[in-house]
């Protein structure tokens, strides 16, 4: 099982730049949970219905990628063979402008990830986010969006993903509620 994720940067979550403000936090438990779930996690045996491995695609922004990108970490760590991290990096230098701090996790997360894929060997293009967004969506078996409904790289990924038929979870990044949105 794979699952992707497309979400909002830190400006459309309160500007919440530090990974570890509470609307991350909370944001990054309910993905956990909605991760679990969709692996039919049982705590009270600590075994899975599903048999397979489960890789979690990031790609690699800040904001809602980082933090799942941390979480599927965090799983890696607590179920050392059942989960793994594929970075999609958009493009060369992606980082570049980010704040020291934020390129330091960035690279922190690549040096865990199990895979690393760069979508494209150019520079840094706007549209080359969506050209991202899309090879994670066809990869993927399942997309999680963290999304407030707005226009915008998440929603033009979302989009996609309802075109090409994903099944597509949202979380809405402040009521904090999970839903499937339907696609047909």
């Amino acid at each position: 099982m794979i699952i992707t994720v497309t979400g909002h940067r830190p400006n459309k979550l309160g500007n919440a730049y530090d990974v570890h403000h509470p609307t991350n936090v909370a944001i990054g438990k309910k993905m956990r949970e909605f991760i679990l779930s969709q692996a039919g996690y049982d705590k009270e045996t600590n075994t899975f219905a599903y048999e397979g491995e489960i890789t979690l695609i990031s790609g690699m922004a800040l904001g809602i990628d980082t933090i799942w990108a941390l979480v599927a970490i965090k799983l890696k760590k607590d179920f050392p063979n059942k989960f793994k991290l594929e970075c999609a990096i958009p493009c060369k230098n992606h980082p570049s402008r980010w704040i020291k701090e934020s390129q330091e996790i960035y690279y922190n997360i690549l040096k865990q990830a199990d895979k690393v894929t760069q979508v494209s060997n150019e520079e840094y293009k706007p549209w080359l986010m969506q050209k991202r967004n899309e090879y994670m969506v066809d990869t993927a078996d399942i997309v999680f969006a963290c999304w407030d409904g707005t226009k915008g790289g998440t929603g033009n990924c979302v989009d996609y993903a309802k075109k090409v038929k994903k099944p597509i979870y949202v979380l809405h990044p402040f009521e904090l509620t999970i839903q499937e949105l339907k696609t047909a």
